[in-house]
């Protein structure tokens, strides 16, 4: 994937004159030094073991900044690391049953490999030698050949080319006549001038894009993943590059050579969505041998941590002295984690003094424009930069053209929402409290999921927000599975109940909390890490149900279709907010002008405008600051002085006294280069919903207006009343499809469009996934949306990764915030996440009043290590 950084003009990156212009392109980075090419995957040119990364970071005075102390000494660490690694091995062994790529034919025994790797890295760490780990790093190394060596003319086996928008490189005809033909050979396997180069193929034309590996705004790991492969397949599937002319731009300075039109052709046919599945999990699994020998040390990390701060409650020089001798970060004490100060007398609302401290705030979500939002209203001088031509992150809106139902005199354009489109502010406290403060009406949200299921054994409808089991109803037809998917959450929601002590006496005005899992003894509670779909499998529930009840409910929430490794614990919560088990607390059922049977979940409430309600948060939450939109970070730099330089893709810099980063986990590394190899490695390890599926239709969305993809016999009714169509199909193939449609003429309350009949609004539908056989009418599709990179998956990796960040928090004066950076995904948890970094940067928690929102704040700061 190429996402680019428009700059100053580059030479060609072969270029090797000392004069030619420097461009982040041209200087050759330090770390490839030590990278070449091996059977098509890049790999380091030594053994690389957890030792001699911690040993070289020492030698360098990087990576771990200071951890020649904790190094020497690791011999006094070598019981906790045993101890905690015997644990984490029995957690990492069921998660990686549930989670990784499914392993091919060809290597049957891949899981297995990989967890005697992690097994031989941590006895490397300790000094040990593991009786199997002679050639480790060898097979390491070649972990894809059997995906990289595969008949080249073998057929594309993926579904679909996805929805982007094709990158044009602007090659003259001169220039295309000069380059040399290329054996497609040598993009797998580079010899002679590529030696050690990394090559790619786009429209036959091939580019050495070895320079541009540290600079990826998506990230190193992610860009490492198309080596050798068509980049056709990732523009297709990963939309940001196709929606300016950036990537077209860079690659042009890059060429190399050329395929001849055989070759080209067998690139494209090559590069699959299984291909990029499993060269992207290679990756992941490297990252996760490291962040298991993390995770493992953690509780000593927290003890240690603990005991500095003790100190520093009594002598805060000798506490900050303790923590600079240590290699993590430790909040208030470490060198930049320390609170700054704003003259109070110009912190009232709407003042900012001359001379307030500087934050710079990267992204452009809840996260980042709540955290920018709450450090400006507390009295500092925020910037906040966002790639893209608007704020708003994942809460993205759309306008539909009513001009054909309605007079000239009318509003001809209804903005509703896209991704984000509900709430239950019984759970949403504190972005229900932003809501307030703003000023931003709500109104109920209408939702009623629809469930249609055509596989066989398992054929009938579903509406979730209705307990009646009517004919034809799968509660009748999978009876047994709705009761043991009862008893899981109940036996979930009461051991969640006694391990938090939300029995006890000082708990019992407490409402509930989507945060309170690790209170009390919770850290104790099995069900954080059992997933609740083996807990439903043991309790002898059958995976027909979970495949065609289960998933399709609740992909249809998160835009995922891997929800077995989802923690139990998460079971009552989401059946108290998208209830499959309805009841008088979350759901209704009444006779309505739509049906005589309407229902409708009861829990959520969603912007009184829709849309404009959407933008209008956002507005209000920059107004006031220094907001750069349509301008990516190039790289954030440490100064000797404390001050962070940012360096912009127009070549402006910025310097600040704090930054935060409310962007993806993998675009951190390639723009805060220092921040090491702690850092790193949980940047690395963070998976998202496109690590696995990506060209799947959960992925893209076509917005469109046509009514006939949902089946005949349910369309009206559906159109009237159901906020989703789900249907569920069988493909030839024997997978499970999960067809998703998105209803925006219900799930628009506010703007009157909910309640309009059907011959009075167009049909406002957002199509994923569509099953066999289905197609959209061209004329009638307006719009497309790409959701990758925007979905991190609730998988038992994300949560070693949020829990260890704990570790980097506030290092050097860098603070992380965003959906990846809490135990979930969704509005709430980003806002809040932000305002726990602005909080440690110095802002005042901005709803002092609203008891049980503080709650929840104050819940987060533990999760989050503060």
């Amino acid at each position: 994937m190429i996402a680019v950084i428009r700059g100053s003009t580059a030479r060609h990156l072969r270029d090797p004159r000392p004069h030619a212009i420097q461009t982040p392109f041209n200087r050759r980075p330090e770390s490839l030094r030590w990278l070449h090419i091996q059977n098509g995957n890049l790999v380091r040119s030594h053994p690389i073991s957890i030792s001699s990364l911690v040993s070289n970071n020492c030698s360098k005075g990087g990576g771990i900044s200071s951890i020649k102390i904790a190094y020497v000494r690791n011999h006094s660490l070598m019981m906790s690391c045993i101890i905690g690694v015997t644990a984490m091995t029995v957690g990492i062994a069921t998660i990686a049953e549930t989670e990784g790529p499914k392993p091919s034919s060809k290597s049957p025994e891949k899981m297995d490999e990989e967890s005697q790797s992690v097994f031989d890295e941590v006895m490397k760490f300790l000094g040990l030698t593991s009786s199997e780990s002679n050639n480790s790093d060898n097979n390491d190394s070649n972990s894809t050949d059997d995906t990289e060596n595969e008949p080249e003319s073998s057929p594309r086996d993926d579904t679909g080319t996805g929805p982007g928008k094709p990158v044009k490189v602007p090659l003259d005809n001169e220039t295309l006549s000069s380059l040399p033909v290329i054996p497609l050979s040598q993009l797998s396997d580079p010899t002679g001038e590529f030696e050690n180069r990394m090559l790619v193929s786009h429209e036959g034309i091939v580019y050495d894009v070895t320079e541009f590996i540290q600079h990826h705004p998506g990230g190193k790991d992610l860009i490492l993943t198309a080596n050798g492969l068509d980049l056709s397949h990732f523009f297709n599937n990963y939309t940001v590059h196709g929606e300016s002319d950036k990537a077209a731009q860079w690659l042009s300075s890059m060429a190399v050579g050329k395929l001849s039109e055989g070759d080209a052709q067998l690139s494209r046919d090559r590069t699959t969505a299984k291909v990029h599945v499993e060269r992207r999990h290679m990756w992941l699994n490297r990252a996760r041998r490291r962040i298991v020998f993390v995770a493992a040390t953690l509780p000593l990390w927290i003890t240690v941590r603990t005991a500095v701060r003790m100190v520093g409650w009594v002598s805060n020089s000798l506490g900050r002295w303790l923590a600079y001798l240590i290699p993590v970060a430790v909040p208030g004490l470490s060198y930049g984690a320390e609170p700054l100060r704003v003259d109070e007398r110009a912190t009232m609302e709407g003042e900012v003094a001359g001379d307030a401290p500087t934050v710079a705030i990267i992204g452009g979500g809840i996260a980042g424009c709540g955290t920018a939002w709450a450090l400006r209203r507390s009295g500092f001088r925020v910037t906040l930069y966002e790639a893209r031509a608007q704020v708003s992150g994942n809460a993205r809106t759309f306008d539909w053209d009513f001009g054909p139902f309605r007079s000239k005199d009318e509003e001809q354009m209804v903005k509703s929402c896209c991704s984000v489109t509900a709430w239950p502010p019984l759970f949403y406290k504190n972005y229900t409290c932003l809501l307030n403060e703003l000023g931003v009406e709500t109104v109920h949200q209408p939702l009623s999921w629809f469930l249609n299921s055509k596989v066989p054994g398992a054929v009938g409808t579903l509406w979730a927000a209705d307990p009646t089991p009517y004919e034809g109803s799968l509660r009748n037809v999978m009876k047994k599975d709705f009761d043991i998917y009862g008893k899981v959450v109940k036996l979930s929601d009461a051991l969640c109940h006694l391990f938090t002590m939300r029995w006890a006496p000082w708990r019992r005005n407490d409402t509930p909390s989507m945060y309170d899992s690790h209170t009390g003894i919770g850290l104790l509670n099995p069900m954080n890490v059992v997933p609740l779909y083996s807990m439903f499998r043991a309790m002898g529930g059958s995976d027909l149900w979970w495949n065609v009840v289960f998933t399709p409910h609740y992909t249809a929430s998160f835009l995922v279709d891997e929800l077995r490794p989802f923690p139990a614990v998460f079971g009552p919560l989401i059946e108290a907010q998208i209830p499959l088990l309805p009841n008088s607390g979350n759901a209704r059922s009444f006779a309505s002008k739509r049906s005589e049977r309407d229902c409708n979940i009861t829990t959520c409430q969603t912007w009184k405008d829709a849309g404009k309600g959407i933008r209008e948060v956002f507005d209000k939450l920059t107004h006031g600051i220094d907001l750069r939109e349509n301008t990516r970070v190039r790289e954030v730099e440490v100064l000797p002085n404390g001050k962070k330089r940012i360096h912009d893709e127009f070549d402006n810099t910025l310097d600040v006294d704090r930054v935060v980063f409310a962007c993806p986990a993998n675009a951190v590394g390639n723009i805060y280069k220092q921040c090491g190899w702690l850092a790193n490695t949980i940047f690395s390890t963070l998976v998202y919903a496109d690590d696995h599926h990506p060209d799947s239709g959960h992925m893209h969305a076509v917005l469109h207006s046509d009514g006939t993809v949902i089946d005949e016999r349910f369309r009206d009714e559906c159109l009237k009343r159901a906020s989703n169509y789900v249907e569920v199909t069988e493909k030839a193939d024997g997978s499970i499809n999960i067809e998703n449609q998105y209803n925006f003429g219900v799930q628009t309350p506010g703007p009157g469009v909910y309640d309009l009949p059907l011959d009075k609004k167009p049909v406002m539908l957002i199509s994923h996934a569509l099953g066999e056989g289905k197609s959209i009418d061209p004329k009638l599709i307006v719009g497309t949306a790409n959701h990758a990179r925007a979905h991190p998956l609730y998988s038992g990796w994300n949560v070693m990764a949020m829990l260890s960040l704990r570790l980097v928090q506030g290092k050097n004066g860098i603070y992380y915030c965003s959906n990846w950076t809490t135990p979930g995904n969704c509005h709430d948890m980003s806002f809040l996440s932000g305002l726990v970094c602005a909080h440690a940067i110095g802002a005042r928690y901005p709803f002092e009043s609203e008891v049980e929102a503080k709650k929840d704040f104050h819940r987060m700061r533990d999760l989050m290590g503060f």
